[in-house]
Parts: structure tokens; sequence; C-alpha cells
């Protein structure tokens, strides 16, 4: 485990902070998203537009506004704010899909905007070992190796438009505590954090930036 306690909270508030404000129909506009693209397929404004009842003027102008879409190229949705259905080194079985993520954090947090748990697999970056987790609403369990951790990143720097460039390729786990700390003294603004701290603070800003829409299960 890495040594030093991260203040949690504080992190988990000032990627907050990074994000764009969103409104209660926003916020239930988002999760609705990601439900929808963990289907497994790309999607446009009328599919997510008929998913939550809302104008399609309405959703098509969110989804032009969201800094962290990427779309395919007929113009359909294919990755939204750490979840992605191009392949990365960081991959979700649910409910037999596999799907992706930008990064380690990402795994951690997408699960409960799912819905759903997921199994995890992803690639230790200073090893090449598979570290493989299981995710669910009450947090990580079943990880290999034992000793796995992870690395996080300071927001200095985050630009949304480049999340992937700025933050994500930073954030990765770790066969173990050692191996982070390698890769760490490499990589300038970050450090090791437990997973179970990054579970903390993925919960933490899944609940302070989409707020009750997380609940509504028919999203």
């Amino acid at each position: 485990m890495p040594t030093e306690t991260l203040d949690v909270p504080t992190l988990a508030a000032e990627f907050t902070a990074a994000h764009p404000d969103l409104d209660p129909s926003q916020q239930r506009l988002a999760v609705a998203a990601f439900r929808l693209l963990g289907e497994g397929e790309p999607f446009g404004p009328e599919k997510l537009a008929e998913r939550v009842g809302l104008p399609v003027e309405e959703v098509a102008a969110y989804l032009d506004e969201a800094p962290t879409l990427q779309r395919d190229r007929q113009g359909k949705v294919l990755a939204f704010d750490g979840l992605t259905l191009d392949t990365t080194s960081h991959a979700l079985e649910v409910d037999g899909r596999t799907l992706y993520a930008w990064c380690a954090l990402d795994t951690l947090f997408l699960p409960e905007r799912l819905g759903r748990p997921a199994r995890i697999r992803s690639t230790c970056p200073q090893t090449g070992e598979t570290v493989s987790l299981t995710v669910d609403a009450e947090g990580v369990h079943d990880v290999a190796p034992r000793g796995a951790v992870m690395s996080l990143h300071g927001v200095d720097g985050l630009d949304l438009e480049d999340v992937v460039g700025t933050f994500c390729c930073f954030v990765h786990f770790f066969a173990s505590e050692e191996a982070a700390r390698i890769w760490t003294e490499r990589n300038e603004g970050t450090y090791a954090a437990s997973i179970a701290e990054g579970f903390a603070y993925g919960r933490m800003f899944n609940h302070e930036w989409l707020g009750a829409a997380l609940e509504e299960r028919g999203a």
C-alpha cells in the first residue's frame, strides 16, 4: 500500500471543479448517455432523446457542448468521459460485453454510472503484467496481484478537450507499489494511491458531478 494517506475528498473536489457544472436535466442526460453507450454500440442524439424523453435539439446541444465526448466517422458518440468503444489497455467486462476506459480511475467510477458491476483487466505499464479486479457499488474486490496499486495525477494542466493526453495517460494500475514508484518518479505530477483510495475518489466525483441522477435506475 502507498505509505502516504491522500486527502481524497479534496482531490475529488478539485477534479469535479475542473468539469462543467451540470443542472439536474444535464446530469440525467449524462447518466443516460453512459448507460446507452454501455450497451456496446455508438449512438446519435435521436436515440438518446428517445431514451430520456427530451427534444432531440436539446440532447444534440448537450452532446455538442460536452468536452469529453468523441464521435465516430458517422458522427455518432463513440466515447464519453472515460467510457469508450475503442480498444484501450483498460477493459471492462459488463454483462458479457467488453467495453473500454481511458484510464484506471475511469474503471473505478464507470460501473456505478453504468449501474452494473464490472470485471476489470488492465496492463501495468512498468512490468507488462495484467492487473484484474471486480468493481461494484460496494467497492473493489478480487484484486490480482494482491499488491496492486494505481497512479493518479494532479489537475494542474488538465485540459478536458484533451483529457486523455493531459490526465488519463498518467493514470494506470500497477502490479506492485515498487512498480508504481519507479514509474511515477519518471512522470512529473503523478503519485501512487491504493486502489481503495482510487475507488473512493471516483465515487465522490460521481456523486458531486452527477448527483441524484445516479439513483435513477431507469435512466
